[in-house]
């Protein structure tokens, strides 16, 4: 019967003869006149596996109850088509055409091809533009998208796909000229678009300035036409981007060269905007050709959260105050200043000192209103104009750059731009570059760095690191490509990487007969914004036929503060779906303590940074992780320390009622050829994990209740207890409990009168050893420090204690100490006498 139809096929006649020819990749089916399938090729089996002889194509293809609208078979005796197939979620050209089949009558064959979306051609004739820089595919009723085609190294570009919503929002902060952002927004107004498609022929036109790789901006033009898709309720959207720059400065040009000059000005800033001032800048320069000026520009950082704060007419006054400032420089200097958009300003002032520090005391003045916040102080980015052949638009780049170089340094608001920034960004530029080639020739390795029990020293599981192992530079550290690719938004190309080489490694370990420990990956917050991430776990688990709960998420807590509401819910799905959460680098945020009676994680992962602090303020660093340990065991969180390096580390953690962690003091980050040979020998591993039950740990609180324990149980289990003031060579008894008089024999009387010559009731032998234990107890004020020494009672009787000490803070060079006490005596003459004994 194949060779029939390919004879067929080759052979044509009357309709057929407009078919495409059925080469190989070309999927075939033929459907009968009641829509039911009589015959596939092995191409049309790959792409729907749900075909049947004799079964509804509808079902088989769409997952549909009734035929499709766009089906050819309800159309012309011969259609060719664009289709979007949405059970696939792929595009596909059909052609069909009338046969005769045997022993099924007159029948309609169909051939199809999925598109290669590499290819610009077969979209050509979808619009009367003949050429395009980007394409991307919009789906409205599932909020996703795709980057079709994007020509390389033109257009700073959003992720490959992702949500719809977010992108467009990303699209509008961070890639459209802040002039055009509005009217964008507007064009992409989702309410209003198939409207406004359906009443101008499926087809929409706007045109914004779009930015570059080189920072600077360019006119396109964005056609969105509206394609079938083979279902009524589904509406998919082609986009072509085409650079009109040139043509779009002419007229603009044109157009400007009768508007009067308050036209060009913001009419709240009465500033040039940003194309005003690019255009007078250049005039103003060659002008002033000889002299010698600077590019500024400045940025509010944080101007979103102070909008949240003190509200919206706030930031207007704040902005416009500081543009009132730039007006008055420009009063007083020959200079010139714009409104770029948003919170950002530019000015070119004479290269003089006094002139750029007068501008920065006066913009500074206005943060001061608002409490002096550091967060809210404005930043500087200084270019020195030195290349007068230099558009001012790349002048304005430069000084961004610098700008952005103090960004988050609140101790230096201004960066000065210099040649090694220029390098450095040419560097970034050539990293990003190669980051899509590294990834496709698999450059980027998995490595791990186990978890473990601190009680035992077992591996719980494993956190996904990555390495690049570049063909010419060797192994780059994550700390050179990850910022970066942050920082660009092309972090979510590399994470989908790493999660699919994760679970194909717990595939194979698995398949190998292997007993699997779970595996923590990263998500970044632009891998949130730019897609479904739970529906992109739950198909990277069921691909690999592996358990959800093999697999952890963990997510940063910046990326909680800054999308409080989206993040929660995206957690709350995760879990929905089997997967653990960890809140990554808890701690290190705006509200951390607030947020955590609120946070639906089930781990929060804390950083030993807070120990390794001077001795001044180890302490303050120490009572910061003890109180976060102590929140999350009374809200039921799990929490794990990573960067643990020291013994010391370890000890406290574990005295503070943390017991899991990661960091160098147990394993470093390792390929796979060392860390699965580690996990072969099962005598390492604690398959429990983290979430195991766990006995209820004793906490002190519990004893002190009035309720529960009274007093007198409590001085009977805690015996004797003391807190001293030391100072120099004084030491002074402050308080004392009742188990402290048992002890000692003494009385509270007595005792007032004899507290501040504590040392007087020492004898005179162990009076140095008890200045070496308080230093002890000072320099390890974890561990401690103890000893036995002699101490007169009140009626002059020798006595031996046991003094058990803590450090505990100090201030104005008294430092203040905790101490046990216990009567030990009757063992000392015990072993006195044993002595004593052994030398007859």
């Amino acid at each position: 019967m194949i060779e029939c139809l390919q004879l067929w096929l080759r052979q044509g006649g009357g309709v057929m003869n407009q078919l495409p020819a059925a080469g190989e990749g070309t999927g075939i089916y033929v459907i009968d006149g009641e829509f039911r399938v009589v015959y596939f090729n092995e191409t049309a089996k790959a792409v729907c596996p749900n075909l049947r002889v004799g079964d509804l194509c509808y079902r088989g293809i769409c997952n549909g109850s009734a035929p499709c609208s766009s089906c050819p078979d309800r159309n012309e005796d011969c259609s060719r088509l664009l289709l979007y197939d949405a059970v696939n979620r792929q595009w596909i050209e059909l052609s069909s055409g009338r046969i005769e089949w045997p022993g099924h009558g007159r029948c309609r064959l169909m051939l199809f091809k999925v598109v290669d979306r590499q290819s610009m051609s077969l979209f050509y004739d979808l619009t009367e533009t003949s050429a395009y820089e980007e394409l991307f595919e919009l789906n409205l009723a599932e909020n996703t998208y795709k980057i079709l085609f994007h020509q390389n190294g033109k257009y700073v570009i959003p992720d490959m796909e992702g949500r719809l919503d977010s992108m467009c929002m990303e699209v509008a902060d961070h890639m459209i000229c802040p002039e055009d952002r509005e009217r964008f927004l507007e064009f992409w107004n989702f309410d209003t678009l198939a409207q406004r498609l359906s009443g101008n022929n499926h087809t929409i036109r706007g045109e914004f300035r779009k930015l570059l790789v080189s920072g600077e901006y360019c006119w396109v033009a964005q056609t969105a036409i509206q394609l079938h898709t083979g279902e009524q309720d589904k509406t998919v959207i082609m986009v072509f981007i085409q650079d009109i720059d040139k043509q779009k400065k002419q007229e603009i040009a044109a157009a400007n060269s009768g508007k009067s000059g308050l036209e060009e000005k913001d009419s709240m800033m009465g500033l040039y905007r940003y194309g005003p001032f690019l255009e007078r800048a250049e005039q103003f320069l060659r002008e002033k050709s000889g002299s010698k000026f600077s590019m500024v520009a400045i940025d509010i950082e944080h101007f979103k959260l102070f909008n949240e704060w003190y509200g919206e007419e706030a930031g207007d006054r704040f902005l416009t105050s500081i543009a009132e400032q730039l007006k008055e420089v420009e009063k007083q200097y020959d200079s010139m200043a714009g409104y770029m958009g948003g919170d950002d300003f530019a000015i070119i002032i004479p290269r003089e000192e006094s002139v750029l520090r007068n501008l920065e005391r006066g913009i500074r003045h206005f943060v001061k209103q608002y409490g002096g916040s550091v967060g809210f102080l404005p930043a500087f980015g200084v270019y020195e104009i030195e290349e007068w052949d230099v558009s001012v638009s790349m002048m304005y780049d430069r000084a961004s750059i610098a700008l952005a170089s103090v960004k988050g340094n609140y101790l230096n608001r201004m960066g000065r731009y210099d040649a090694g920034m220029k390098k450095k960004m040419e560097d970034d530029q050539l990293l990003l570059s190669e980051v899509q080639r590294a990834l496709d020739n698999h450059e980027f390795i998995f490595y791990a760095q186990p978890q473990c029990n601190m009680l035992t020293g077992k591996i719980i599981g494993l956190e996904s690191l990555v390495r690049w192992k570049h063909p010419v530079r060797g192994v780059v550290q994550p700390g050179e490509f990850i910022p970066l690719l942050e920082r660009n938004g092309f972090i979510t190309n590399l994470d989908l990487y790493v999660w699919d080489m994760v679970c194909a490694r717990l595939h194979d370990w698995i398949a190998a007969g292997h007993k699997p420990v779970p595996i923590a990956v990263n998500v970044s917050r632009i891998d949130i914004y730019s897609m479904n991430v739970t529906n992109t776990f739950v198909e990277l688990t069921g691909r690999y036929g592996i358990a959800p709960a093999l697999l952890a998420i963990e997510i940063t807590e910046s990326a909680y503060a800054e999308d409080y509401n989206l993040i929660r819910q995206v957690v709350i799905d995760l879990r929905k779906a089997g997967f653990t959460v960890f809140m990554d680098d808890f701690g290190s945020g705006y509200s951390s303590l607030n947020m955590l009676k609120d946070v639906n994680v089930d781990v929060i992962k804390i950083d030993t940074k807070f120990l390794d602090m001077n001795e001044h303020s180890q302490n303050r660093g120490m009572g910061i992780l003890e109180t976060i340990v102590r929140m999350a065991r009374l809200t039921q969180l799990r929490v794990i320390a990573e960067g643990v390096e020291k013994k010391e580390h370890v000890d406290f953690l574990r005295n503070v009622g943390c017991i899991y962690g990661q960091g160098y003091y147990y394993y470093r980050p390792m390929p796979i050829e060392q860390f699965e040979p580690l996990l072969l020998d099962e005598e390492n591993v604690d398959y429990r994990g983290i979430l195991a039950h766990q006995l209820e740990e004793l906490r002190l609180e519990d004893l002190v209740n009035k309720d529960v324990t009274s007093d007198a149980i409590l001085n009977n289990m805690l015996g004797g207890m003391a807190l001293y003031d030391v100072c120099g060579d004084k030491i002074e008894l402050l308080q004392v409990n009742e188990g402290y008089y048992r002890v000692t024999g003494c009385n509270p009387v007595d005792l007032e009168e004899r507290r501040k010559s504590i040392l007087a009731q020492i004898h005179e032998e162990d009076r140095d050893k008890v200045f070496d234990l308080f230093e002890t107890a000072y320099k390890n004020p974890l561990k401690g420090a103890d000893g036995t020494i002699r101490r007169y009672r009140l009626n002059g009787e020798l006595m031996w204690i046991s003094l058990r000490i803590f450090f505990l803070k100090e201030r104005d060079e008294h430092r203040l100490f905790y101490g046990s006490v216990s009567d030990v005596t009757e063992g000392k003459r015990r072993e006195e006498k044993l002595i004593a004994s052994r030398k007859i």
